[in-house]
């Protein structure tokens, strides 16, 4: 299965001499499901070398994909924050970090724009962050959820492209809650091209 993945991505990577590839899920990955994330993120370095690998730095998915890409010498490992010191224990030593805080406000206010089109029922958190209701606790929630933008969309001001093309482990399929499937939902948007674990997982 992952093979059949691999050919598909070609001609989609070849786009770009640094394709971005969007790696992520759920914080809730069965422990037995581990290992082969980890393969299929040291796979994926070795057969695009040009390319760059984004996560989130999350518990699960995120660390077992980040793990397996790290393994591979040279590869170019990208973890989007939504605060600094999110999960610094997490962190390959080899991985370049960049946080939602490092975007200037007009950035952060389009990624909540795009945020709000792709999960409106979300609109009091990204109302909150609009209008820097920091105090709320809400705006934290709203911090993640515009990091998973951040994710996709990328960040002119950062020179961080966009994503190309996205793999994901998702806990439940077809779910609609949760940053995982605002994520999801935000590559449909943006028109990218994404596999879950139906599609590569063996």
């Amino acid at each position: 299965m992952l093979s059949h993945v691999l050919a598909q991505l070609q001609p989609l990577l070849a786009r770009s001499p640094t394709p971005v590839i969007l790696l992520e899920g759920t914080r809730q990955l069965p422990a037995d499901k581990r290992q082969a994330l980890v393969n299929v993120g040291q796979c994926l370095a070795m057969a695009f070398p040009q390319a760059v690998f984004r996560s989130g730095n999350a518990a699960g998915t995120d660390e077992a994909f980040a793990a397996g890409v790290a393994s591979v010498p040279g590869a170019r490992l990208q973890l989007v924050l939504p605060t600094p010191g999110m999960g610094r224990s997490r962190r390959p030593v080899s991985a370049t970090c960049l946080a939602l805080e490092d975007l200037p406000l007009a950035e952060r206010h389009h990624l909540a724009r795009e945020s709000l089109a792709a999960s409106p029922d979300n609109h009091r958190l990204f109302d909150l962050y609009l209008r820097s209701q920091s105090g709320n606790p809400a705006y934290a929630k709203a911090q993640y959820l515009l990091r998973d933008a951040l994710k996709v969309i990328g960040s002119p001001a950062l020179q961080l492209a966009p994503a190309a093309v996205a793999l994901f482990f998702i806990q439940t399929l077809g779910s609609t809650g949760g940053g995982t499937a605002h994520t999801v939902r935000l590559c449909q948007r943006q028109e990218l091209p994404f596999f879950t674990q139906r599609d590569w997982l063996a």
